[in-house]
């Protein structure tokens, strides 16, 4: 089994639903240890255009038996199962499943890049993982999410709510820590 670490956003339709079901989704292909809390971010768009819907966010903490490769398509499915559809990169959207890590490992391939390549410049991805594992190592800068998300600029960043959202069914029998 490879820990994994994944990130989930959503800005159209029942947001907080469509990350439950995803989370549900996602325990098809995975263990499920610990989420994290829920939080609103700020659309991030290109200079000029304008602002999409606010997004949810949250982080999962999880392990599987799937490569890397097969993890990606795993989240690809859960993402087309909610209905998101092939958009430009900024278009607002009612999921989506990052790998932010893949164990320890460092995988750069034309399909994947893992650790998620912008993740160390975003809040809305290093509040919550630093949630659920703060002394956990980036395999390509060697500093901690903690370190990171403590250096994150947390404007437009809110937390809404503990991991009280998330769905316990999916939870392995260890629990969720919080």
């Amino acid at each position: 089994m490879t820990r994994i670490y994944l990130g989930l956003g959503a800005n159209l339709g029942d947001r907080e639903a469509n990350l439950r079901r995803a989370v549900e989704l996602l325990a098809a292909s995975c263990e499920i240890i610990a989420v994290s809390s829920l939080y609103q971010s700020r659309a991030l768009v290109p200079d000029g255009s304008p602002p999409g819907p606010d997004y949810l966010n949250a982080a999962v903490e999880a392990e599987t038996e799937l490569p890397a490769a097969d993890l990606l398509h795993a989240a690809k499915e859960v993402e087309r199962a909610l209905g998101r559809e092939p958009a430009e990169r900024w278009a607002p959207r009612p999921i989506d499943v990052d790998i932010l890590l893949y164990g320890d490992r460092i995988i750069d391939t034309a399909e994947l890049s893992v650790p998620h390549p912008r993740m160390a410049e975003r809040a809305f991805v290093l509040v919550p993982l630093a949630e659920l594992a703060p002394d956990l190592p980036h395999p390509g800068l060697g500093r901690t999410a903690g370190e990171l998300a403590a250096e994150a600029n947390l404007d437009g960043l809110e937390h809404l709510r503990g991991p009280e959202w998330r769905v316990a069914s999916v939870v392995s029998d260890r629990g969720i820590r919080t």
